[in-house]
């Protein structure tokens, strides 16, 4: 009997532990799904922090390589963007010879600098992933009103978007091979509306045009063999790499040219010695439309199209003179012609607008305050660059997916004052942040003639005879 009594009190306690053993199998099992729903929207609120500064430069080489030195270097002092190690931060700046990395790595304290200053350089790069999704989410288009800033959040303007689909030994074993495909189908786009960047085994990258909500929203539900990241591009991403330097250098900047001096009575140029000889070749600025803009049947269209992006940017330049003026008259201007939400230029671009001045201990950064300066005293100024943009022209590339911006066109009247010309170094610099700036705009660069040299040889041969 005690027997029995012990084998049915066994088989209850058993039955016991089963039950305990599933219940609790059957809690981890709804705590893991839980935790993997809890994941995914983590993973769609923070999606684009997974593309780290250096996977972003192995991908694309941008203005972005010659910024953040200087922005390190602007908030300490002491510290030269010439002394960290070039395969860490890599400055690619054209008008520098590049030492010798055996040299460097020689040199204990660049080392230590980097090392020293790589949490600042972190940081910098995190306020600029942030500050393109803020931009993103929070600026629209209004017909009749240009970019304005949007209060509710809703209808966000569409930005291009770098993605990239990587996938692990694992993935790659059961992937197809078309990521690209799968990628620009999840965002409903045709080939013509994408840039292919870079394609490797385990990782595809591709630009496109797309709002944020549905960037989040293909990040979340992607039901690829791939994983994507995502992050909209930043608008000094979209300055090439050297540009700044190139136009800010003598040998690029527009030559004034007085009206008495160089000019005919008709409006034609011409040069009096060899070196104003030299200087007759003209600026230009090359912009490549945003996916899914260009390619345009009609020059016309094309045209329209830029028109209305310097609108943009001329309206967005007064507002940030207007503001900063703060005059009475400026702030009942802004409130009766309804101004207020379009942003100033200098409230979205990156560098003026995030939080890179905190990088500093005293608050102040050299960088960022040369930028400031640059709208300042370019086209959010009193004369907002008037000459500059009433004598540019504008000539449309093949295809119609960009165009170049001829800052001093050779049959074109020169300019009659000098502070709002194109000769003022500050007008085209921030004339290039503002194109930066613009949801159509992909790229910008400065254009050097290849074959300047030679040009100038024979009209210097056909001056002689």
């Amino acid at each position: 009997v005690d027997s029995g009594a012990d084998n049915n009190n066994n088989d209850h306690k058993l039955e016991e532990f089963r039950y305990k053993k599933g219940f609790n199998n059957m809690i981890l099992r709804r705590l893991s799904r839980l935790s993997l729903f809890l994941l995914s929207i983590t993973a769609a609120l923070t999606v684009g922090t997974e593309i780290s500064l250096r996977d972003f430069q192995r991908i694309l080489r941008t203005g972005l390589d010659n910024e953040i030195p200087k922005i390190v270097a602007g908030a300490s002092p002491g510290v030269s963007s010439h002394n960290m190690r070039a395969d860490q931060i890599d400055s690619r700046n054209i008008h520098e010879k590049r030492r010798s990395y055996v040299r460097t790595s020689r040199r204990a304290e660049g080392t230590s600098d980097f090392y020293r200053h790589q949490s600042s350089t972190d940081k910098v790069w995190n306020d600029l992933v942030d500050h393109a999704w803020f931009v993103a989410e929070s600026i629209k288009h209004v017909e009749g009103n240009g970019l304005v800033k949007s209060i509710d959040g809703k209808d966000p303007q569409s930005v291009p978007f770098l993605i990239c689909a990587r996938s692990s030994e694992i993935d790659r074993n059961n992937s197809n091979g078309n990521g690209y495909i799968q990628v620009t189908k999840a965002f409903r786009k045709s080939p013509d509306e994408s840039l292919l960047i870079s394609s490797s085994l385990n990782e595809t990258c591709l630009i496109l045009t797309t709002s944020a909500h549905k960037a989040r929203n293909v990040m979340m539900y992607y039901e690829g063999d791939e994983h994507l990241v995502a992050m909209p591009l930043l608008d000094i991403m979209k300055i090439h790499s050297g540009t700044i330097e190139e136009v800010l250098s003598n040998g690029w900047s527009v030559p004034f040219v007085e009206q008495s001096d160089g000019v005919s009575d008709k409006g034609e140029r011409h040069a009096n010695n060899a070196t104003e000889l030299i200087n007759q070749w003209e600026r230009m600025v090359v912009v490549d439309f945003s996916p899914g803009v260009g390619g345009m049947k009609k020059e016309s269209e094309l045209l329209e199209v830029v028109n209305n992006i310097m609108g943009d940017i001329q309206d967005m330049a007064e507002i940030g003179y207007l503001r900063r003026d703060g005059s009475e008259y400026e702030d009942n201007l802004l409130r009766e012609e309804s101004l207020n939400n379009i942003p100033a230029i200098s409230e979205i671009f990156s560098i003026t607008a995030s939080n890179l001045k905190n990088t500093s201990e005293e608050g102040r950064n050299s960088r960022v305050e040369f930028w400031r300066r640059t709208f300042v005293q370019g086209i959010e100024s009193e004369h907002g660059c008037s000459e500059m943009f009433s004598t540019l022209f504008v000539k449309p590339r093949a295809g119609y997916y960009s165009f170049d911006l001829v800052l001093n066109p050779i049959d074109g009247p020169p300019p009659k004052d000098f502070e709002s010309s194109a000769s003022n170094t500050n007008c085209v610099t921030s004339l290039l942040a503002a194109l930066s700036v613009h949801p159509h705009v992909l790229s910008v660069k400065a254009n050097f003639p290849i074959y300047h040299g030679w040009n100038i040889a024979q009209k210097l041969d056909s001056n002689r005879s």
